[in-house]
């Protein structure tokens, strides 16, 4: 009798482990359709040079920069964002820039991508 007593708890053991494993917060499904696919292209450059919005230069060495994304749909200024090796992050919103592919410095192989502003990287980092 005792037994009996003790295995009808083991008996629902599995059944609340089953429900413990089931996901609470299930992630959203991932868009249907992408769109199509952003322009990009793989350059050698030393420096990223740009304007900030009171009018002074500033400049990027590139040894650090992995990723340039110009994007789209602003029309009182250019923004971009800057993906750097080390994982780090900036979004610029800038008057204009100049890629340097040879200003004495080291270069680098960076990746340029031109997409629009939903498809930003933030908060998606690398």
């Amino acid at each position: 009798m005792i037994a009996l007593k003790l295995v009808k708890p083991l008996l629902l053991v599995p059944f609340v482990a089953a429900l413990a494993m089931v996901p609470q917060d299930p992630q959203p499904a991932a868009p249907q359709n992408p769109g199509p696919p952003e322009p990009t292209t793989v350059v050698t450059i030393s420096e990223l040079q740009y304007m900030n919005q009171q009018g002074a230069p500033v400049s990027v060495p590139a040894r650090n920069v992995v990723e340039i994304r110009l994007l789209e749909e602003f029309e009182q200024h250019i923004r971009i964002e800057l993906i750097y090796d080390n994982g780090d992050y900036s979004l610029l919103d800038t008057q204009g820039f100049h890629l340097l592919r040879n200003n004495g410095g080291s270069t680098r192989e960076v990746r340029l991508v031109r997409g629009k502003k939903s498809n930003m990287r933030f908060p998606r980092l690398p």
